[in-house]
């Protein structure tokens, strides 16, 4: 890159400036911090006049280089001499910066729109023209959006963003698209039927909202425990037809069944006459007395009767008999 180079104030000019007694030599790299580039960053051993500044740096993040013999000229003039080049003939110079990534303006701007009231999660992204930007190492202040326009039915935006002390009160302008997403929970791999649904087998993506059905299943908690009716692919929406609950009293497995009752609870063994999951209805035979009753599945190979209470007695039942 070309770098210009520039002189101070004719205070500074050749004469004021002695040279150091100690063996000045010119620098092979540089680091600087700023936008300028003094003596004392270029020639090592130089006391009286290192502060004084003959070039301009590069932009925060970038490198340069400078001739060695426009540097020994500059010194010259500002009454430098006897500086040994050796046998550089140019020294690089790097600016260190603090680099502002697209993943900072994308939350940056996520932030600002969740602030102002917009709702569910939003996935911010910069159109492609937009890269990382790198500015002075020095400039600490975080950012901070000045404004920001949303065109809801386009998902397009448009928001003015600066260091939060800029004195300048310069703004950059970015541009891009915010779209709705929603976290949904989807195979890691595929899964084949039958085998009932466990933490490990699944993952959390996020998804446009719009992409996302009402029959899809979106929590994990609604999903581990549950049978694929088919088999699954990795990655795709489950929805709520391909899944079962899981069988947990199969047609003539022998089974517990609870009779529970107000202050009565009896337990008998029976054989189940058609299969269930939990909370469905089953038929269960008494082995001795043939008798079928039913009663809800509440777990593995249980089936649970409960007795309705008792209804009240009415006003007539009460009259008749106290008649009788």
């Amino acid at each position: 890159m070309t770098i210009r180079s520039f002189l101070l104030s004719t205070a500074l000019l050749a004469g004021l400036v002695p040279a150091s007694a100690d063996p000045l030599r010119l620098k092979a790299e540089v680091q600087v911090d700023g936008d300028t580039v003094r003596l004392g960053h270029l020639i090592e051993g130089l006391e009286k006049g290192a502060d004084i500044a003959v070039f301009r740096a590069p932009a925060p993040g970038a490198r340069g280089t400078i001739r060695a013999d426009r540097i020994l000229a500059a010194a010259r003039e500002m009454g430098v001499e006897g500086v040994d080049p050796g046998s550089l003939r140019s020294i690089t110079i790097t600016r260190r910066g603090r680099t502002i990534s697209r993943n900072d303006l994308q939350d940056l701007i996520s932030r600002a729109l969740t602030e102002r009231g917009a709702k569910g999660d939003l996935d911010v992204v910069l159109d492609d023209h937009h890269s990382a930007r790198t500015i002075d190492v020095a400039r600490t202040e975080a950012l901070k959006v000045m404004s920001v326009n949303r065109d809801t039915s386009s998902g397009r935006f448009e928001a003015k963003v600066a260091l939060a002390n800029e004195a300048s009160s310069e703004t950059w302008t970015l541009t891009g698209a915010v779209v709705e997403t929603r976290e949904i929970a989807v195979p890691t791999s595929d899964l084949e039927r039958g085998d009932a649904l466990q933490a490990k087998d699944l993952v959390l993506i996020k998804r446009p909202s719009n992409q996302v059905g009402a029959d899809v299943i979106t929590a994990m908690s609604d999903l581990v425990g549950m049978v694929p009716r088919k088999t699954l692919r990795a990655g795709e929406f489950i929805r709520q037809n391909d899944l079962a609950k899981p069988i947990l009293v199969e047609k003539n497995q022998l089974v517990m069944v609870i009779y529970a009752s107000k202050g009565l609870n009896l337990q008998m063994r029976g054989r189940a006459q058609n299969s269930g999951a939990m909370g469905e209805a089953v038929r269960v035979q008494n082995p001795q007395s043939k008798r079928m009753v039913e009663g809800l599945v509440s777990g593995p190979g249980v089936v649970t009767i409960i007795s309705p209470p008792a209804a009240p007695a009415n006003l007539a039942d009460a009259s008749s008999a106290v008649a009788r």
